[in-house]
């Protein structure tokens, strides 16, 4: 009698959940680790205990997300809801049997455990749906810069070059803090944790809806950038002000995606962030004859000897990059310094007269 075998697809499945180089394993137990840190702080026993809970929950999360692989597939949304879910339920089943928990004790802590299973499912949703965002607007990105080249009769090998150096950068490091100083402030401060995921849901807001367009609007980046900005001040306190100054009328116009907010986390990040008084961020715009100027102005540290003063660093470059693919010579990026302290950073983009 012939044996009955597993459906293949089944096993493609769970296979492909372990499909990762070692520097993805290795990001996520940083990250996990990073995450169990911050609930010690609040946490008696021995920091095994909270660390071994993390990276179950952690990388059962990251098996299912993997192995469902909603990236390129239909309804990716309700696919990454599904697998977090999934991998947080079987992430708690393996906490229980790892740490020996019996049923009593179960029964006992039962809503602690539910809590537990919740607060997972939401962050590893969120992480999977930030990388999803990247993912969506570097395919966006490549794909306008490489029909913009092939418009200027580029070489094939000149659009290759231009869009490896023009991929987006990954710097999701802030989305990692903010959901552990949401998983913090749910035990510590729960309306303060309230308020941080409400900026983080508008900022994830208004990053979505550029999943399917490779250009968006300056109000739309603007939104973006003030959502980012608003989730940093309730990380970095008062040391830390910001301003918007876009006027109604440049709110639709045309817009690349993700070129104000790269320009944002240089200022905080080189400028408002090393400065021990912090500073305040202020992005403006204007019409200036048949160009539109930006402007990013801090007053953090300032240039220093670093890469910042050249602005040559990834993302500066990647800004410059893109400037000359989309627009030739006649966008204009410049960084420069600002008295009595700080920086400013100055986009000019060709102006396009709103259609009647």
């Amino acid at each position: 009698m012939a044996t009955l075998a597993p459906p293949q697809p089944l096993l493609r499945s769970l296979t492909a959940g372990f499909h990762a180089n070692w520097q993805s394993y290795a990001l996520i137990a940083a990250i996990n680790t990073g995450i169990a840190l911050v609930l010690w702080t609040d946490d008696v026993r021995p920091f095994w205990h909270p660390l071994v809970t993390v990276q179950i929950y952690g990388f059962c999360i990251a098996f299912c997300v993997n192995a469902s692989a909603p990236w390129d597939r239909t309804s990716p949304i309700l696919r990454l809801v599904g697998a977090c879910a999934l991998g947080a339920v079987i992430g708690v089943i393996l906490v229980i049997i790892v740490k020996d928990y019996s049923i009593d004790y179960v029964r006992a802590r039962l809503m602690f455990f539910w809590s537990n299973l919740f607060a997972a499912w939401v962050m590893g949703l969120l992480v999977s749906l930030m990388f999803y965002v990247k993912a969506r607007e570097t395919r966006a990105a490549a794909v306008l810069m490489k029909a913009e080249a092939e418009r200027h009769l580029l070489s094939k090998q000149a659009i290759e070059a231009e869009l490896k150096l023009m991929q987006a950068q990954v710097e999701p490091h802030f989305l990692f803090n903010t959901l552990a100083s949401v998983q913090f402030l749910t035990e510590t401060d729960p309306p303060k944790a309230s308020q941080l995921l409400a900026h983080l849901t508008d900022y994830l807001r208004a990053a979505l809806p550029q999943l399917r367009a490779s250009s968006t609007t300056l109000g739309k980046e603007a939104d973006l950038a003030e959502a980012y900005l608003s989730i940093l001040k309730m990380r970095i306190g008062p040391r830390l002000k910001f301003s918007m100054e876009i006027p109604p009328q440049l709110r639709t116009h045309p817009f690349p995606p993700n070129l104000l907010i790269s320009i944002v986390e240089n200022a905080i990040k080189h400028g408002i962030e090393p400065a021990a008084d912090g500073g305040t961020v202020t992005v403006s715009a204007r019409h200036d004859d048949d160009s539109v100027i930006i402007a990013v102005v801090d007053t953090g540290r300032g240039l220093t000897s670093d890469g910042r003063t050249a602005g040559q660093g990834v993302g500066l470059s990647n800004v410059r990059e893109r400037l000359a693919a989309l627009y030739g010579p006649r966008a204009r990026f410049a960084l420069e310094p600002v008295a009595p302290r700080g920086a400013r950073a100055e986009l000019r983009l060709p102006y396009q007269a709103p259609m009647v």
